[in-house]
């Protein structure tokens, strides 16, 4: 697997990564055919196929002000 510098495995919970972006920390698990993020504390969503792909679409998570 190629580095994820915001997505790594989650130290806590086995099986699951942990992500951090938009100044918020994210549970990412596999889901079937996907993997799903969700913020925590705000309940944010995001889902990708490949961690990858999350780890780009966490990026670019904009908050309103």
């Amino acid at each position: 697997m190629q580095s994820l510098s915001n997505i790594g495995k989650s130290t806590f919970r086995r099986g699951e990564y942990t992500g951090y972006a938009a100044g918020l920390v994210w549970h990412i698990r596999r889901d079937g055919r996907e993997w799903i993020a969700i913020a925590q504390g705000s309940g944010l969503r995001r889902t990708a196929p490949t961690l990858a792909l999350l780890s780009v679409a966490l990026e670019n998570v904009v908050l309103a002000a």
